[in-house]
């Protein structure tokens, strides 16, 4: 029997998210777990000081959009997903969210933070690994 049983894979739509999937794939007795692959992005919208201007692409498409690149991602990585899904909103809640609603064992995340504590792990990274209540395996980006 494998050690977990539910994993979320959570990436962002980078050119580096095929690492963290293909980290995923390499979990030992992932095979046998229930893969769900999740991006969560940030709505159509842009900020110009303190006025937000909707931009002229709904969400809907962007969902799907960014769903066809993603599904091209976990493809070309080798990971059998049983789900792949784009959502809305913030990253570090909604993946929290989506692994206590799906009782996640693992939650498989990319860090390359840049400055800061995001020298170490990334801000999304850092939020899930101190307030998760499963293992996390967080995944240095090579870059």
């Amino acid at each position: 029997m494998s050690l977990y049983q539910k994993v979320l894979v959570a990436v962002d739509s980078s050119e580096e998210a095929i690492q963290v999937l293909q980290a995923a794939r390499d979990v030992p007795g992932i095979e046998n777990a229930n893969v769900e692959v999740i991006h969560i992005a940030d709505r159509p919208q842009a900020a110009y000081g303190q006025w937000i201007v909707y931009l002229p692409i709904s969400e809907s498409d962007l969902q799907q959009k960014l769903l066809e690149r993603l599904q091209q991602r976990v493809e070309a990585s080798g990971l059998n997903a049983d789900s792949v899904r784009v959502e809305f909103g913030r990253s570090s809640d909604r993946i929290l969210e989506e692994a206590g609603n799906q009782h996640t064992d693992l939650i498989v995340v990319g860090s390359h933070g840049r400055h800061g504590i995001k020298l170490v792990l990334g801000s999304t990274a850092n939020a899930i690994l101190h307030r998760a209540k499963c293992d996390v395996l967080a995944v240095r980006i090579a870059e």
